[in-house]
């Protein structure tokens, strides 16, 4: 069972940036975990229970997943993770790369956001894609039960959902030299979706009024 943070509740200060790891067989992706400690609470990996999100556009074919923040806190909150790992990657590259070759403007430009203006752009991989890569099941809570996997036709834009959201870590881009490309990004996965359920439709039983002529 995972631990989330609301994001209402999460405070950007406790967010807590380690040491970058080299992972087997993507040496040229390594990444800096991310985890959180609120006192006694202690998350090895962030993550995160969004509030409802309108769905914008998805795409079965490459999971691409783009949710709308229609709220002014939503998207202060989560530009401001965005902002301040992005300013902790141009502080951490000379302890990771022994230099400090690009600046905030560069490392910015070259960042890959997850939120762009009011949107939140998510990978959410549907079950032909994770059969086929071997990766976890994304669960799924609709009409009051679970079901495996994210099927064609289950997101409609304009749908409300909420998205367990686990933050890994900082991704980074290096050559085979282990040069470091300037590129980064934020690599997460979805743990669970909430689809809200529609609004029953209600029909009046009065019979209609006809006026008189």
């Amino acid at each position: 069972m995972e631990w989330c943070v609301p994001l209402q509740k999460l405070e950007v200060t406790k967010i807590v940036l380690g040491n970058l790891q080299t992972r087997p067989n993507r040496e040229t992706k390594p990444i800096a975990p991310l985890g959180y400690i609120d006192g006694a609470m202690v998350m090895p990996v962030l993550t995160v229970l969004l509030p409802h999100l309108v769905i914008d556009s998805y795409n079965s074919a490459d999971g691409r997943l783009e949710l709308l923040l229609d709220s002014p806190q939503s998207i202060g909150k989560l530009s401001s993770i965005q902002t301040g790992l992005v300013t902790s990657i141009t502080n951490s590259q000379h302890s990771w790369f022994g230099t400090r070759k690009y600046s905030q403007t560069e490392i910015n430009d070259l960042f890959q956001p997850m939120i762009d203006g009011n949107k939140l752009h998510l990978y959410c991989p549907s079950t032909l894609v994770e059969k086929r890569k071997g990766a976890g099941v994304i669960k799924v809570w609709k009409e009051g039960s679970w079901i495996e996997g994210v099927r064609p036709g289950l997101f409609v834009p304009g749908q409300k959902i909420r998205v367990a959201l686990q933050i890994q870590g900082i991704s980074l881009q290096v050559t085979g030299d282990s040069l470091w490309t300037g590129r980064s990004r934020l690599q997460h996965r979805i743990l669970g979706i909430f689809l809200q359920s529609p609004k029953p439709l209600t029909v009046s039983s009065e019979a209609p009024k006809h006026s008189q002529q």
